[in-house]
Parts: structure tokens; C-alpha cells; sequence
């Protein structure tokens, strides 16, 4: 009937939205160009979005929170944390080549599927990057802007531990 071919549909889309892979490969991170030991976050008009770098190359986009108190979104942090390391959307791998760097993680920002959004920027400093580029792999183009990173030292830091990057 027409419902178990629709729910079979959805099931199999569900499934080939989570099997996507991301084409940049993780490399340990060795250099000493950008900073581990907290967090990079980026302000927008009304949020912050908040970015976990590691050493082994992995990158957590951390969420995006309401304002600007950096105080009251540590405190929200640690409490969501156990829900974000369980979602595959925000884990994502960067690469670092002299100042530039480079990032690809899966992003649900379009709400539809599960796309992957690859990001290059520089490194001013191991306390500022800018981004200056980025591109949706669901969507046929590149986005040009001028997204600045300031780091933050932070010792509550989560792991990277997560099942999507080995």
C-alpha cells in the first residue's frame, strides 16, 4: 500500500542521509599555529556559535547560542554536551597547511538532508581565524564572506570522542 512505500521511502532516505561521508581526511594535528585548549567561537547578529578544535584533528561545532555572555553559554555547554556527542550533525575534521586551514563537517542546516559544509579560511593568529569561504555539498555554490574565530580559553573542554570519525 501506499504508506508502507512512503515509510520504506523515508527509511531509506533516513539511512543514505547518515551514510554520507566527508571527503577531507583526518590528520592528527601537530603544529602549533592554532590553539586546543579551549574553543573558537564566531558572534552573529544575535547568536554565538561555538567551535572545539583537538589535536587529533577533529572539529565540534558546539551549537549555536542565543546572545553574546560567553559565561552563561559555557554554563549551557556543558550541560547540552551529552546530547550534541550524540548527534552526527557539527563533528567534522579540519586541516591546518602554514596559515591556512580548512574544515568539512556535516552540517543540518538546510533542514532537508544531512549535507557536509566545507569551510577555508586563515590563520591571523593561534587566537583568530577567518573564514572566508565556504560550500554546502547539497547546493551548487560557494559562499564568500568574512566569518572572524576568537579563541577562548576553556578547561572544561569535552573529548572528541564520537562514533561518526574514527
Amino acid at each position: 500500500d501506499l504508506y508502507r512505500k512512503l515509510r520504506n521511502s523515508l527509511s531509506e532516505y533516513t539511512l543514505e542521509k547518515y551514510k554520507r561521508k566527508l571527503s577531507l581526511q583526518r590528520t592528527n594535528y601537530i603544529g602549533n599555529e592554532i590553539r586546543t585548549d579551549g574553543y573558537y567561537y564566531h558572534f552573529t547578529i544575535n547568536n554565538t556559535v561555538v567551535y572545539f578544535l583537538y589535536k587529533n584533528g577533529i572539529i565540534l561545532c558546539a551549537h549555536s547560542y542565543s546572545g553574546q555572555d560567553l559565561n552563561l553559554i559555557e554554563e549551557e555547554m556543558v550541560r547540552i554536551y551529552p546530547e550534541i556527542r550524540k548527534q552526527k550533525d557539527g563533528w567534522g575534521v579540519f586541516v591546518v597547511d602554514g596559515n591556512k586551514i580548512e574544515y568539512e563537517m556535516w552540517n543540518a542546516s538546510t533542514g532537508v538532508s544531512l549535507p557536509t559544509i566545507r569551510c577555508w579560511g586563515y590563520i591571523e593568529n593561534d587566537r583568530t581565524l577567518r573564514f572566508t569561504e565556504s560550500h554546502f555539498s547539497d547546493m551548487d555554490k560557494t559562499y564568500y564572506d568574512d566569518e572572524v574565530w576568537h579563541f577562548k580559553q576553556f578547561d572544561n573542554k569535552p573529548d572528541s570522542t564520537n562514533v561518526y570519525i574514527k
